[in-house]
């Protein structure tokens, strides 16, 4: 509504009769609401929980299906239409690398993967590239069947992981499930955590995260690196191992600050 009223007001330049609306009644502006950031015990639980699942004779893969995306979500930062679409030539299996084909912003780069998600991938084909798949290099990598065997669509996708996260029982400070998105989330807070424990320049890397993301700018990325307590604490750290013996002590004895 900002937009079109300064719009307007350009337009009045030239066109004095050009209908210009009242801002007061506009309809009051929401915050953006907070992520839920899931713990690692969290992140387990909800692995565990896709044992809940069980296999049937139409989608034997679904708790496969499940914990495979899961894992993903959560080491690569994958958008879940990026997962949907993958298919089995998408995966270097010798460098263990994913390629992620013209997404948002028609871009494609590539998302190397962590120890963990390379042995639940390999797991996982195991059993999809078993006979009775659809093996071709387009095919897709995470199957269903309703109907027919076929790959995912992320609002499906969608629906299975967040079927995972209301049998794990997590829950907002609302009482609500987090959404799927919120792994996103979860994966560049925990990145930023890992990095300041491990004392290596945080601002170094952001841009090396912004690209694993696949964004086209830093500020496409800060829209996930959200200032939870646990950053604060990690940078107030920092702050202080580095500048502790620049800052004079401060003393409140005798009123005196």
């Amino acid at each position: 509504m900002r937009v079109i009223y300064h719009l307007c007001l350009f337009r009045r330049r030239y066109e004095p009769s050009c209908f210009v609306p009242e801002p007061s009644q506009f309809p009051p502006r929401q915050p953006r609401p907070l992520p839920y950031i899931f713990s690692e015990g969290e992140i387990t639980r909800l692995v565990l929980a896709t044992d809940t699942l069980k296999p049937n004779p139409p989608s034997p893969l679904h708790p496969l299906v499940a914990r495979l995306a899961i894992v993903l979500l959560y080491t690569t930062g994958l958008r879940r239409g990026e997962l949907a679409r993958l298919t089995l030539n998408d995966y270097d299996t010798a460098e263990h690398v994913l390629l992620i084909r013209e997404t948002k912003f028609y871009k494609s780069r590539l998302v190397p993967l962590s120890a963990d998600a390379v042995i639940e991938i390999d797991r996982y084909l195991d059993q999809r590239l078993r006979p009775g798949f659809p093996p071709g290099a387009d095919a897709p990598l995470l199957l269903h069947h309703h109907g027919t065997l076929r790959g995912y669509t992320g609002t499906g996708l969608g629906t299975l992981v967040h079927k995972v996260i209301r049998n794990a029982g997590i829950r907002t400070a609302a009482g609500r499930a987090p959404r799927v998105h919120d792994l996103r989330f979860t994966f560049a807070i925990h990145a930023l955590l890992r990095w300041y424990r491990a004392g290596v320049d945080v601002q170094a890397r952001l841009p090396a995260l912004s690209t694993y993301m696949g964004h086209s700018s830093l500020v496409s990325t800060q829209h996930y690196l959200v200032f939870f307590d646990a950053i604060a604490q990690a940078a107030s750290e920092r702050f202080n191992a580095h500048c502790a013996e620049f800052l004079p002590a401060l003393s409140l004895e005798g009123g005196d600050l």
